[in-house]
């Protein structure tokens, strides 16, 4: 689809299109994704729009992992796992299955569970001391398989899962709750970490990863389990010289240039978080990697994910009924942590910030009304309570949504971040533009102070006139100019350190500049410390691929050089290959980038080969030397079956 160009600033450019159209455009583009990014649970995504890679040169792939080059050791006698009365030779409710299984590498005992009763944990132990790199090997039959793992002297699981997000096109939420067909063929072996075993490290606890939709028994039939075949650890030696350059390697702060959010929705909603470990498990794959912050979402438009005096926890309670199992569930974790008295936006900021990592609260500056069928997820708030706030457009039709050229829309969202930055220490504040603009219409305060300056009727102008582009851009830059001072005021009062601005957005700043909000303008005034262009693709578009060219983020270059604030463009769309990942980041260094940023990153911790790509992004010299080699493929390590219990793999018929 052909989206229109907006004018640039010094209107030197002819005017190809009008500013009601090139908004018309640009939402039409986005429309059927912003749809699907309010909640995202409900059908498969189509497949996405695959880039095409250049045909990778011959010779060996390149490590996926750059530590552990001694001779792995496979440990595949998982029947040694204890309770031994939790498993079983035949499948049994609430019981692992034992497999006799070969492999072209190692033979064994692997372990199952299934999708109808939750089975006990279970604990294994290593024999090994000393340093390793520690893959799982995990097969996939009919749907991906998860297995939570954590050493026994740790607190907090993490989730790995074998997928083909990126080869089939697919987000996170489409392969939750076996709703993907998958079949690994292999046994596909995941990178989790390196570690010293003995002492703490010297067992692991491994668990089926489960959803209670159900009250009582949270391992009864009716719950969601998802599936699970582990068939063994494979552990990797690491050199003397190895765990040298390790250890140096995470002392390094300059690699540390990855920026990762999380919407506080999908995960909780999908795996319906109940304990504060449940929070604690979505930061936990950042430990020992090349992030630096976390932006955690704090509210959009008038309900937060924090109790607030000024706006509304988000609940849900005010709804009898939800469309969507995932809404329902949410609203039941939330309702759970407030029965405990647990606040989890408080427990998601302090093991990021035990982590190393900081903490910039986000928020959806559009979020007062979303369309169908989750149009009450506001009900009872300001959209309803104040009509007069919406936003109109140019024939005086009402827009579901509130206009900031509204004064008391723009007190209500800065009297919010007064509140964050004064409950919680956080490190800045992030506001999320990138999701269904125009929050600016041919609203009344904006037609009248038009109408005092100017004695035209904008309305009766070309929508594109730059006098009415540079008006209605005035209103964003005030709003943006009075949260500074406010931030600066909180920091001042509190005697800490500078709580730093964000804003997400669009794609181009003469796209940005359409919608209102003048980036010129924010970046000379130092109103921000970090711009994130959401995608290079115009009108919200999450499914296109973003910056296949690197010359694409040049305007933002020339923007930011010289000044105080970061440049972090964000890498889309979530699901991205090895290579995609390595040449992505690779090409935005080179034109000048320093930092990335990475929308919804909770969907891509996998701990498959992508994550383990992109957790090391900020090592640029690893990513040039894979250049400079021509960008070879990057390994999936990964074993064949030859034989699972009594069938021989090497026999295969239908049915």
């Amino acid at each position: 689809m052909h989206i229109p160009t907006p004018p640039s600033r010094d209107n030197s450019v002819a005017l190809s299109s009008t500013r009601r159209e090139f908004v018309r455009q640009s939402l039409l583009a986005g429309a059927a994704v912003a749809l699907a990014e309010v909640g995202r649970a409900a059908q498969p995504a189509p497949a996405l729009p695959t880039a095409a890679a250049p045909a990778a040169p011959a010779g060996p792939p390149w490590p996926l992992f750059p530590y552990g080059s001694g001779e792995p050791i496979y440990l595949a006698d998982l029947d040694r796992a204890q309770p031994a009365s939790a498993q079983a030779r035949t499948w049994q409710p609430n019981r692992w299955k034992q497999y006799d299984f070969e492999t072209d590498r190692v033979k064994g005992v692997m372990l199952a569970a299934g999708q109808n009763t939750g089975v006990p944990d279970l604990e294994y132990a290593l024999p090994q001391k000393g340093w390793y790199a520690i893959y799982f090997g995990l097969q996939s039959h009919y749907w991906e398989s998860r297995l939570q793992v954590r050493f026994k002297g740790d607190a907090v699981f993490t989730v790995l899962t074998p997928n083909n997000l990126a080869e089939a096109g697919m987000m996170w939420d489409d392969i939750q709750w076996s709703k993907h067909g998958y079949n690994s063929g292999g046994i596909e072996e995941l990178f989790w970490r390196c570690a010293e075993l003995g002492g703490a490290n010297s067992s692991v606890i491994l668990r089926q990863l489960k959803t209670q939709a159900l009250s009582g028994n949270p391992d009864a039939f009716g719950n969601i389990f998802s599936p699970c075949w582990v068939a063994y650890i494979k552990l990797v030696p690491l050199s003397d010289a190895e765990v040298l350059q390790l250890q140096a390697d995470r002392k390094r702060t300059d690699t540390r240039r990855l920026f990762a959010a999380d919407d506080a929705f999908t995960a909780t909603a999908f795996y319906r978080f109940r304990t504060p470990d449940d929070v604690r498990r979505q930061i936990e794959p950042y430990r020992e990697t090349d992030f630096s912050r976390m932006y955690w979402e704090a509210g959009a438009g008038d309900v937060t994910n924090y109790p607030s005096k000024i706006g509304r926890q988000n609940t849900q309670a005010w709804m009898a009924e939800h469309y969507r199992l995932v809404d329902h569930l949410r609203s039941e974790s939330v309702a759970d942590f407030q029965r405990q008295g647990i606040d989890p936006f408080r427990v998601a900021l302090d093991y990021s910030h035990e982590l190393g990592l900081e903490f910039h609260a986000s928020y959806r500056v559009a979020g007062f009304y979303f369309p169908a069928p989750e149009d009450e997820w506001n009900a009872g708030g300001l959209y309803e309570k104040h009509p007069d706030w919406r936003s109109l457009d140019r024939k005086g039709r009402v827009s579901p949504r509130l206009s900031y050229a509204v004064p008391a829309v723009q007190e209500y969202v800065l009297s919010l971040h007064e509140e964050m930055v004064a409950d919680y220490p956080v490190d800045g504040i992030s506001l999320f533009f990138n999701r269904r603009l125009p929050i600016l219409g041919y609203d009344t305060p904006l037609l009248e102070s038009f109408q005092a300056r100017y004695q035209l009727d904008p309305r009766q102008l070309p929508e594109n006139d730059p006098r009415w582009l540079a008006h209605s851009a005035e209103v964003l830059t005030g709003f943006m100019r009075e949260m500074r001072r406010r931030m600066v005021a909180a920091a001042a009062r509190q005697g800490r350190r500078p709580i730093g601005i964000t804003v997400v957005v669009m794609s181009s700043i003469e796209e940005n500049y359409g919608y209102g909000l003048d980036l010129e303008t924010w970046v000379k005034e130092g109103l921000i410390d970090t711009l994130i262009p959401y995608s290079s693709a115009r009108g919200i578009n999450s499914r296109m691929h973003s910056w296949e060219d690197p010359s694409a983020i040049a305007a933002f270059v020339r923007l930011t050089n010289g000044t105080a604030c970061k440049l972090a463009p964000n890498l889309m769309p979530r699901g991205l290959t090895p290579e995609q990942y390595k040449r992505r980041a690779d090409g935005l260094y080179r034109a000048g980038v320093e930092n990335l940023f990475l929308w919804d990153c909770f969907g891509r911790t996998n701990f498959d080969p992508s994550w383990t790509t992109l957790s090391r992004l900020g090592h640029r010299e690893e990513l040039a030397a894979w250049s400079d080699r021509g960008g070879p493929r990057v390994a999936r390590p990964r074993s064949e079956l030859t034989r699972i219990g009594d069938w021989d793999l090497t026999y295969q018929t239908p049915g």
